[in-house]
């Protein structure tokens, strides 16, 4: 049984922007602060990361309510500006989730974002129900501990019981995505569909253009 972990942003959808409008709405709204996201180079990064991280830049601290009442007005906010920012799929991920339920795989989730946010980015273009579970995060704001987490939850639901990291395989768009899919023993497979700079991809196990050529996709996560 092989275990994918999908990142979101860059890999399986575009959002457009939606993610970076929400929450600025999100600071503005809980705190006053107006671009709260200037000058951050957030790609790659977890949403426990990024909210601490903006507030610590506007000299605030965040506590664990400050970022559970972030979340809670985050998330209908996103919900809203991925309609309005005409988000959209990658090329190829329908036809290769599609594939993928015939196959011996678990499918799950390696995002940055929060479990409600990948909800609201997933669910309206109805491929949420494909992954079963995953690391979010909320679960750890660094990107190698919330696959950890992730992989674990993975393996209860592997018909095998999984037991090695060698049967994971991470798929996403940044060298954050590689370092921590490596980190943790996974083969990564990494997409130019995203948020990478030339050469930031060149320590994944497969790099490809995008997901549209179903046999050499379908190849890299599962040879």
């Amino acid at each position: 049984m092989t275990i994918l972990l999908f990142d979101i942003d860059g890999t399986l959808s575009t959002s457009q922007g939606a993610g970076t409008q929400a929450m600025t709405r999100t600071f503005q709204q809980l705190w006053g602060i107006d671009n709260a996201l200037k000058g951050m180079n957030f790609a790659g990064r977890s949403d426990s990361w990024i909210v601490p991280t903006a507030l610590a830049n506007h000299g605030r601290d965040c506590s664990p309510e400050d970022l559970a009442r972030f979340i809670d007005h985050y998330a209908p906010h996103l919900g809203t500006a991925v309609q309005e920012r005409n988000s959209r799929l990658c090329p190829g991920v329908r036809p290769l989730l599609d594939a993928l339920t015939h196959e011996d795989v678990t499918l799950g989730l390696g995002t940055g974002n929060f479990r409600r946010a990948a909800q609201a980015k997933l669910k309206p273009f109805d491929i949420w129900d494909y992954f079963i579970d995953g690391g979010f995060g909320d679960d750890h704001p660094d990107r190698t501990e919330l696959l950890a987490i992730g992989l674990e939850r993975l393996r209860q639901h592997s018909t095998d019981g999984a037991h090695t990291n060698a049967d994971a395989v991470v798929i996403g768009d940044t060298s954050h995505d590689i370092e921590a899919g490596h980190a943790i023993g996974a083969k990564v497979v990494a997409v130019r569909t995203g948020y990478a700079q030339p050469g930031d991809l060149d320590n994944a196990d497969v790099i490809l253009d995008d997901l549209s050529d179903l046999s050499a996709s379908m190849a890299a996560l599962l040879d």
